[in-house]
Order: C-alpha cells, then sequence, then structure tokens
C-alpha cells in the first residue's frame, strides 16, 4: 500500500524558520550637532521626532514577525490536511482493492474447514492493517506536536528578544530626554550617549538572533523518529500477514494457494 506519510521539508522549513528584516534604525549620528545645553540644543529640538521614528521601526519589525508567523501557521495547516486528504483517498482505495481480494478468496473455499480459515485469515489481516493505521496515525501526530512545540517556543524566544530590544531602546531614548530636560549636558554629549546605548541594545539583539537554535534540527530528528515508527509498523505488519498467510496454506493443504 502506498503510503502518504511526509509533510514536504519546505513547509517544515517555513513553519520552522523566521528571517526578520534588517533593523535599520535612525542613526542618531543624523542628529544636527550643537554644544547648547539641553532643551536648547537642536539635537533635543529633534529628538521627539527622531524617537517617534525608532519606536515605529521596532513596532514595524514585531507587527512583521507577527504577520510571518500567521502566514506560516496557515500554510502549515494547509500542508497538513493535504496529507491527511491523501492518507485518507490511499486508505479507502487499499480497503476497496482488499474487499476484491477477500471476495475472490472466499469464492475458493468450498469447505467448512476452508471457509472458517478465510474467516479468521480476513481477520487477522483486518486487525494487522488497523493496528499499523494507529500506529502510524500516532507518529504521524507525534511529529506535528512536537515541532509545533518547536516552534512555539522558539517564538517566545524571539519575541523576548524583540521585547526585550524595544525596552532598552526605549530606556535609551527616555534617558536622553530627560538629560535634555535637565540641561546639565550638551546636546553632543546627549547625542554621543544615546547612540551608544542604541548600537549597544542593537548589537545585543542581532547577536541573540544569530545565536538562536534554528527549527531545522529538531525538525529532521522529529521527522527520523516518526520515520522509524512507520518502519517498525510496518515491521509488525508484514510479520502479522505472514503468519495468517501460513495458517490459510495450511488450511487450503496447498503452499501454492494465492492469498
Amino acid at each position: 500500500m502506498k503510503r502518504i506519510s511526509r509533510i514536504s521539508s519546505a513547509a517544515i522549513l517555513t513553519g520552522a524558520t523566521l528571517s526578520l528584516m534588517p533593523l535599520a534604525l535612525t542613526p542618531v549620528s543624523s542628529f544636527a550637532l550643537s554644544q547648547s545645553l539641553g532643551s536648547g540644543s537642536t539635537f533635543c529640538t529633534e529628538l521627539p521626532g527622531k524617537a517617534m521614528n525608532i519606536t515605529n521601526q521596532i513596532n514595524t519589525l514585531s507587527s512583521k514577525a507577527t504577520q510571518a508567523w500567521t502566514q506560516q501557521d496557515q500554510k502549515l495547516a494547509t500542508d497538513e490536511q493535504k496529507v491527511d486528504q491523501d492518507v485518507a483517498t490511499d486508505r479507502q482505495h487499499a480497503d476497496t482493492e482488499r474487499a476484491t481480494d477477500f471476495a475472490k478468496l472466499e469464492a475458493k473455499a468450498t469447505t467448512p474447514a476452508e471457509k472458517q480459515a478465510v474467516q479468521t485469515y480476513e481477520a487477522a489481516v483486518l486487525n494487522a492493517v488497523t493496528v499499523r493505521r494507529a500506529a502510524y496515525d500516532a507518529a504521524r501526530q507525534a511529529f506535528r506536536t512536537g515541532l509545533k512545540n518547536a516552534i512555539d517556543s522558539r517564538r517566545s524566544t524571539v519575541t523576548s528578544q524583540i521585547d526585550t530590544f524595544k525596552s532598552s531602546a526605549n530606556a535609551a531614548l527616555a534617558t536622553a530626554e530627560a538629560d535634555c530636560t535637565s540641561n546639565t549636558m550638551t546636546g553632543t554629549s546627549i547625542r554621543q550617549t544615546l547612540q551608544a546605548s542604541l548600537k549597544s541594545a542593537r548589537e545585543t539583539f542581532q547577536s541573540e538572533r544569530k545565536s538562536d537554535d534554528t527549527i531545522g534540527t529538531q525538525a529532521k530528528q522529529l521527522a527520523a523518529t516518526r520515520t522509524a515508527a512507520f518502519h517498525t509498523a510496518d515491521q509488525i505488519f508484514q510479520a502479522s500477514l505472514t503468519t495468517a498467510r501460513q495458517a490459510l496454506k495450511q488450511a487450503f493443504g496447498s503452499s501454492s494457494t494465492s492469498v
């Protein structure tokens, strides 16, 4: 029986990975230089507008991540649904062929012993089919659950990284605004401090993103476990069929009986 068992690799990787937009914050170095103190400096005058641009960029980053995840979830759900439909179609076709084979076998049984043997054989085959299908379904579901957990974990990590970055940027901007109000530092000094803080926040975020574990490795491990479960189910199935066929052939008294 042909088996429909895998979600495409593209679907797995699409659902499991995330490429975040490049982070290009409004460069603080573009702010006008001024040696005037605090609120009297050009830098402090321009700060509210620049701060809004920076905040908008970070919010856009978060929104794009959420949108990407939604699209990935939809694609993964569509792929899984197609797999389920293909499995159902494949099984229905196999059931039809099996029923035809059973009918031919029943026609060959002429004695009570042979008819009983056929019934026993058919029951054994149907049980083997049920057991293998249950094993396949369980392995497929375990793969999907494991993949979803891995994706959710990664997304939680990314969300935390974005939130931390946002908090660091907001704190740096708040400090700059407070320094502007205090009138104890020059615009140039406030600008340089803000620039260093935003650069540190950005580099920390980018470094964390690069060091994140990818879902690809976990997906491959889950797929390997699923394949091993399929293989074990196939071995059990074939062993059950062999035993059932041997018993049937003995009942018919011919090793050449087609079953």
